[in-house]
């Protein structure tokens, strides 16, 4: 026989199935059919002339099973019993070299029956592989007796060999991930993945009793892992097939090329490619999870025994949350008594229903295990109908390595980690965990966070919306429902501010504290941003990423400490910016929009909307470097006036403006000076008349002529304000100037509090030592009362810090005692 031709016939036939692949027609049938050319080809290869006697050929793992995949390689093991072994060195050679010249990937062994032994005993990858020990050619009865030699030394400790099969699929899942959830699953050593489907093989023919038998295996389940073989091996036949080569792991370049040649197609929301994986994540998932409760049931000794029959959409969520709270698998029986339980299509949430969907919430991991096991019966969506939309649906992002259901259900139980062991050693943690008080609403909002990945658009409104709506098909409390619809609503503001935003900006973190409200929030969104983050994936909680989301959460914690910004303040502003937008309907939008962003949230709260739409018009236009404007309007208060003055902001403008209005004669009730977003100084005044009620027209020229020179260095005013006090009488005495500078009660500036008499041209003096210190003015609050002044600025130096040195302090209280009390 010439040695070629068997192989030629085989190269043939197996492009003939190839061809078959690439139009549609594969599946498990070929893995099976390429078994049979191979068994073909190598028992007319084997059983030429010159065979010698007591040699078996024997097909083991993979081709063992009849499962030989298109780039797999063939693993032949020849058994011999002969001291010839020249003459068996031969017959190899004779089998093997035709083989390779063909470019096939064989691997081999040649052993006795008790060198099998040994290589069984040394490795447990040995011993499952010679458990698939099937007979091709040659001594049927060596073939036998060392296949069960092999199966012996498993049998012996049927205990012992169970947990190695457990352990190796824990360091598989360790090793490789979930092949259930991960974006690029490896198909074969992934956790739900083809090997754990054999390691129930391998135990069962060792044991020799049929794993329903023993009451660890659902007839249903064996269903399902059937199923869930098929079609993993067809899946990873056309990946062999799309590559030209071995391979295990279905990178998602892959995906869509293999999704359209098994005849997956594109549907409303949900893509070619992501129908594929949602197919291969359900198999997937049902395979971990059977496999899983085969090894608990095993180690918990679960014996066949009755179930009372469940009572209801109650009994089943209270049997779940039972047996979560023993940390016990769900039993076959528990099983089969939920599944015998008339459910309607959307079950009813009663309180019942409600209170022990709740028990099982806070168990956390082992709840996670009960839900995951009502899911896999097909039940969850009776109870949740959103789940529906996301339940093994990929994300196609660098950073996620879990499907949506799977990505919240690791989120709801690390937040139930994190709440349980209240913070552990963390201690920014441990006060986040003080802080919520409501910790059921802090779990759903973990759950439902991203329950609008549905693919119909931006999955944060969607899931706002859908989690409003499951909430309340749910019934919780109030409270409750507002939180974690809160939490879904906001879940990205922390971590998204925090890694793209500005955090010295301090509007930023006022808007922060705005759109939060509560220090609970706060604490509820800070846990939901880590157990989201450990969720996603290792690139979602770094250091330097925890680092930013815990000063944002410092910085407003501390505006909430202070009183700057709480639930009422948050409303009011909220309100307030609204109210504007509304004055301003006829203006353009962008406009109006950029005036919002622009002005500090001090403004919008110390500024009444009616007068802020007025101050528009001066505000919004582009300012030039040298450009002064001025707006006056009379208030309901008899001779007082509202004065808005906005100029490019400088050192020493707060100073001019205040010593223009005194050479105008126009004394300072109250003052606020703001700083825009980009460095516009609005400083807004309400002023009397010193000399007589009515302010002329005149007096208001002589004031914008005064600061417009005093602006471009055409005047110095400090010798002119000097000259008019004197024409004034002193302040009455008794009266003391205090100085008090404050690092304490802003994130971002240093708070300088001046007290003194009040006399023409103090806002002036005072205002002038700040610049002469060179310190720029962010925020001044400026009010008089009954003689006394009390003034308030917000300041920063040359670099945009606060003034921290005790020299830098001192000379600040030094040189603004030394100006007012000379």
């Amino acid at each position: 026989m010439n040695a070629t031709e068997p192989v030629t016939r085989l190269r043939r036939e197996l492009g003939a199935l190839d061809r078959a692949y690439s139009e549609g027609h594969h599946g498990l049938w070929s893995a099976a059919r390429r078994s049979d050319l191979f068994d073909a080809a190598l028992r007319e290869l084997f059983e030429a002339p010159g065979v010698p006697a007591g040699v078996a050929l024997t097909a083991i793992g993979g081709y063992g099973r009849r499962q030989q995949l298109p780039r797999s390689d063939v693993d032949l093991l020849v058994l011999h019993e002969s001291d010839r072994l020249d003459e068996v060195a031969a017959l190899v050679e004779r089998l093997l070299y035709p083989l390779w010249d063909a470019g096939f990937e064989v691997g081999h062994a040649v052993r006795t029956t008790e060198e099998c032994g040994v290589a069984a005993r040394e490795r447990l990858d040995g011993l499952t592989s010679m458990l698939d020990l099937r007979h091709l050619a040659g001594d049927r009865e060596l073939a036998d007796r060392s296949g069960a030699s092999v199966r012996a030394i498993a049998a012996a400790h049927p205990d012992g060999f169970a947990e190695m099969l457990r352990a190796d699929a824990r360091a598989r899942n360790e090793r490789v991930g979930p092949a259930a959830s991960m974006l690029q699953p490896d198909l074969k050593s992934g956790a739900g993945g083809l090997r754990d489907l054999q390691s129930l093989r391998w135990f069962e023919a060792v044991s020799g009793v049929p794993l329903e038998g023993a009451g660890l295996l659902r007839p249903q389940e064996r269903t399902a892992l059937e199923d869930a073989e098929e079609f993993l091996t067809r899946v990873r036949s056309a990946l062999h097939l799309e590559t030209g080569k071995r391979a295990d792991v279905l990178p998602l370049e892959l995906q869509p090329p293999i999704a359209r040649a098994m005849g997956f197609t594109d549907e409303p929301r949900l893509l070619a490619e992501d129908g594929l994986m949602r197919a291969v994540f359900e198999h997937a998932r049902a395979v971990r999870w059977i496999t899983g409760n085969v090894w608990d049931r095993m180690s918990a000794g679960v014996a066949p025994r009755p179930v009372p029959p469940i009572d209801g959409p109650a009994g089943v969520f209270e049997a779940l949350a039972d047996a979560a709270e023993t940390d016990a698998p769900p039993s076959p029986a528990l099983l089969d008594a939920i599944e015998n339980v008339d459910l309607a299509a959307e079950v009813e949430w009663t309180a019942e229903v409600r209170g022990a969907f709740l028990r099982l919430l806070r168990r956390g991991a082992a709840g996670v295990s009960a839900f995951e096991a009502l899911d896999r019966l097909g039940l969850l969506v009776r109870f949740l109908p959103a789940w529906a939309d996301v339940r093994c649906r990929p994300q196609r992002d660098p950073y996620h390595r879990f499907t949506v259901d799977v990505h919240l259900t690791t989120a709801w139980s690390s937040m139930q980690r994190m709440l349980n062991a209240a913070g552990g050693d963390d201690p920014v943690e441990r006060e986040m965990v003080k802080q919520v008080d409501d910790r059921d609403g802090a779990l759903l909002g973990a759950l439902l966070h991203d329950i609008g990945k549905t693919g119909e658009g931006g999955h944060v409104p969607i899931g706002a919306r859908i989690a409003a709506e499951t909430l309340e098909r749910i019934g919780v409390e109030p409270s409750t429902r507002e939180l974690a619809s809160f939490m879904v609503r906001e879940h990205l503001l922390l971590p998204d501010t925090a890694t793209r935003r500005d955090l010295t900006d301090e509007n930023l973190i006022l808007d922060v504290a705005a759109t939060v409200g509560t220090t609970e929030r706060l604490a509820a969104l800070y846990l939901l941003a880590k157990a989201d983050a450990e969720a996603t994936g290792p690139a979602a909680w770094t250091p330097w990423r925890q680092t930013l989301i815990r000063e944002l959460v410092g910085r407003v914690q501390r505006v909430f400490d202070r009183g700057d910004m709480g639930t009422e303040l948050a409303g009011r502003l909220t309100e307030r910016v609204d109210r504007l937008r509304d004055l301003l309907v006829d203006e353009p939008d962008d406009v109006v929009e950029r005036f919002v962003f622009r002005m500090p949230r001090a403004y919008f709260l110390a500024v009444e909307p009616a007068a802020a739409a007025r101050h528009l018009a001066t505000i919004a236009p582009d300012l030039g470097s040298g450009e002064v404007r001025t707006a006056a309007v009379a208030t309901e208060r008899p001779g007082s006036h509202e004065l808005l003055v906005v100029a490019a902001d400088r050192s020493g403008l707060l100073s001019w403006i205040a010593g223009s209005l005194a050479l105008a004669g126009l004394s300072i009730q109250s003052a606020q000076a703001f700083t825009t977003e980009d460095g516009a100084a609005v400083d807004l005044f309400e002023v009397h008349g010193v000399f007589e009620e009515e302010i002329s027209e005149a007096r208001w020229r002589a004031f914008r002529g005064t600061l417009r020179k005093a602006v471009a260095g055409q005047m110095s005013l400090a010798h002119r304000v000097g000259e008019q006090r004197r024409r004034y009488p002193e302040p009455r005495s008794g009266l003391p100037v205090t100085v008090a500078v404050d690092n304490d009660a802003s994130d971002f500036s240093t708070v300088i509090e001046v007290g003194a008499p009040d006399r023409p041209g103090l806002l002036y003096d005072i205002t002038s030592v700040l610049a002469d210190l060179q310190l720029d003015v962010h925020l001044a609050k400026v009010a008089t009362y009954t003689g006394r002044v009390i003034d308030a600025f917000y300041v920063r130096d040359a670099l945009g810090g606060k003034i921290t040195s005790p020299e830098q302090i001192a000379e600040v209280e030094s040189a603004m005692r030394g100006r007012l009390e000379g």
